[in-house]
């Protein structure tokens, strides 16, 4: 930048003037206002600096726009703090008479400070990233340099592991040659035996068959008795049963990892054993196509895990109640998993099956096993919609088989009778009953048939007829209040109320007279932790099921608010979720848990562990699409009824 003087002490070197207010590139004269408008490459003075050659070109249009007032073609000597442009004096007294107005130079010089504050901002942002940087490098050194010794402490690790393991496989061979030698040497005595007695046999079968081809009538039975004595003698000395394999091939490697001095041991067992033995665990079963798969492990009278071979190994599974004949099964195994075996078959039904297990000859006692899908069940189909409903949230069935449901729009909660008919609507503008409701969400009916309905920050509980019998809850985020309560559940085993309260990012819960239990959860990603929490459905053991709506995930609760565990990542893959918003689920038949999504606009289905099972849906108006899925329930009859919220329909599966 080219310093220049004072601009209160240049004259114009045009005309003179006092006061120079610019400078001309071309002529490298300074220059006043009246003067410089005839210049093309000019520039203001502004904190006794010239502007850049730069940003002189690019600002000339600019500059020699706002010289002249486009309206009254006088000089623009104003600035309109109202309407924030510059103005000349006729345009004070025009259009913006009345306005906040003052000299352009008072307006520059105070404005120009304000932009030096805030100028002042970002350097001081600038200084402190450039801090961050730093720091960032340093703790980039720090990590690699980190990285390489823990490199180094794992190849370490990894070669004392070896040496140990090289140890256990010395030691677990021996084991191995010994049971091998004894078992050996046990079947060699009793080949010996056997030989022995065969040889007995084929002498006195050589001696009389001779005899009876070389010899006489009147010899043979001359010897006739002395043979029969011989032959009886020897049978009667030899059992044939006592001479079969008194030792069996079923020495098997027991690999119960408890350490690396310790993976396993070569263990032996008798037939008294193995009748010892039962299934121990089944676990992780799966759909796989048209069949399914799951896990099981078999416990050894010492508390071990079995490992038998698999060629020992037999599996069928034997449906209860729908025919006795027994599904064939394919067994696998892998050496990460010592002691665990994969059974895949293809069974034509869901429901509870008898499982049975034999090892070698032995028949394990029966296990029960419950397949909780149908695996031909490949979609699902609608049967059925209701329409003219505005924007359905939540749904309930009642134990007479009614449908009841918040309407978030039309601010009442909707009856619907067996054949799905509007009986009546409580609230609402003509609705029955004195309840109001704000913004209806979710519902769910108490064991002794009244209704509660979420409405933002209170819980509503009113009777079938739409009176009001109960409110709980305000604004805030203390025990008792809410901040949006949507999703709620009762307990089928406590009769507690579960009820999310999403912008507190917690689940509370109440005794069934609506007191204030306890509460659970804060906000969060870790487990335990939410965001945006909605929909709440409870299962037969009463654990809880929470929709962690932007975690993109279900979390799983013991009744006190204990984290048990979770499914689902962010995604639109099999198994995968966006924004779940509510869940049900089917208690009466399969225990599988339907998640509503509004990201995915579909019904996402899994097992109670998190299994992914199906899906179906997309966003549409059409028989099968949804627009932004919400509330789910089911009847006593297995129909699924879903609130196709956006749709202002309900969708009967």
């Amino acid at each position: 930048m080219k310093k220049v003087a004072d601009p209160q002490q240049v004259t114009c070197n045009n005309c003179n003037a006092a006061n120079a207010t610019g400078y001309c590139k071309d002529c490298g004269q300074f220059l006043c206002t009246e003067c410089i408008s005839t210049h093309k490459k000019w520039a203001l003075f502004a904190n006794h600096q010239l502007k850049s050659l730069d940003e002189v070109a690019t600002s000339q249009l600019k500059q020699e726009a706002t010289l002249t007032c486009s309206t009254h073609n006088k000089k623009m000597n104003f600035y309109c703090e109202t309407c924030d442009s510059v103005l000349c004096r006729d345009c004070t007294i025009g259009t913006h008479k009345g306005h906040e107005y003052d000299l352009v130079s008072a307006s520059y010089t105070k404005h120009s400070q304000d932009l030096e504050d805030s100028l002042n901002l970002v350097k001081g942002k600038i200084k402190a990233l450039k801090k961050v940087m730093s720091a960032l490098s340093e703790r980039e050194g720090e990590i690699r340099e980190r990285g390489e010794g823990v490199l180094e402490e794992i190849h370490n690790m990894v070669e004392e592991m070896v040496n140990v393991l090289r140890q256990s496989e010395r030691k677990l061979t021996e084991q191995a040659r010994k049971v091998t030698d004894a078992k050996l040497k046990v079947l060699s005595e009793q080949v010996k035996s056997a030989e022995m007695s065969l040889s007995l046999l084929e002498d006195v079968e050589n001696y009389v068959e001779q005899s009876l081809k070389t010899g006489s009538p009147q010899q043979v039975l001359r010897s006739k008795k002395q043979m029969m004595e011989r032959m009886n003698g020897v049978t009667a000395e030899i059992n044939v049963e006592e001479l079969y394999p008194k030792e069996k091939a079923d020495f098997v490697l027991s690999k119960d990892i408890k350490s690396l001095h310790h993976i396993g041991d070569i263990v032996s067992y008798s037939s008294t054993a193995l009748q010892q033995c039962r299934v121990k665990k089944i676990d992780c079963i799966s759909p796989a196509g048209k069949a399914i798969s799951f896990s099981l492990s078999i416990e050894a009278p010492d508390s071990s895990l079995l490992s038998a071979p698999l060629s020992s190994l037999r599996c069928s599974l034997v449906p209860v109640g729908k025919g006795d004949q027994p599904i064939r099964t394919t067994v696998t195994t892998t050496s990460t998993d010592p002691g665990v075996y994969r059974i895949q078959c293809s069974p034509s039904t869901n429901g509870t099956h008898t499982l049975k297990v034999q090892v070698y000859d032995v028949q394990l006692k029966n296990a029960s096993l419950v397949i909780p899908f149908n695996p031909y069940l490949d979609n699902i189909t609608p049967v059925r919609t209701v329409t003219e409903l505005k924007c359905p949230w939540g749904v309930a069935v009642s134990d007479n088989d009614n449908l009841i449901i918040a309407e978030y729009r039309g601010s009442c909660v909707t009856i619907l009778d067996r054949e799905r008919k509007k009986v009546k609507s409580l609230g609402g503008e003509e609705g029955s009953g004195d309840v109001k409701f704000s913004t209806p969400r979710c519902v769910t009916i108490t064991p002794d048939k009244f209704i509660l309905v979420t409405d933002r920050q209170v819980i509503q509980k009113i009777n079938m007829d739409g009176y009001r019998i109960a409110t709980v809850g305000q604004e805030g985020s203390g025990p008792l209040p809410f901040s949006n309560s949507v999703g709620i559940a009762i307990s089928p085993i406590s009769g507690q109320v579960y009820i999310a309260d999403k912008d507190n990012d917690r689940v509370q819960v109440f005794n069934p007279d609506l007191t204030f239990s306890l509460s659970f959860g804060s906000k969060g990603s870790a487990n335990g932790e939410f965001d945006y929490p909605h929909g709440i459905a409870i299962d037969s053991q009463g654990l809880v099921y929470v929709a962690d709506c932007w975690n993109h995930r279900i979390q799983k609760f013991s009744p006190d608010g204990k984290f048990v565990g979770k499914f689902g990542t962010e995604g639109s893959g099999p198994g995968q979720l966006d924004s779940p918003y509510c869940l049900t689920i089917d208690t009466a038949a399969t225990s599988l848990v339907y998640v509503s999504e509004l990201g995915n606009n579909r019904i996402s289905v899994f097992t109670s562990d998190g299994v992914f099972v199906s899906k179906f849906g997309c966003k549409g108006s059409d028989i099968g699409q949804f627009y932004h899925p919400k509330g789910l329930a089911f009847d006593k009859d297995g129909f699924l009824y879903v609130c196709d919220y956006r749709n202002n329909r309900l969708v009967i599966y």
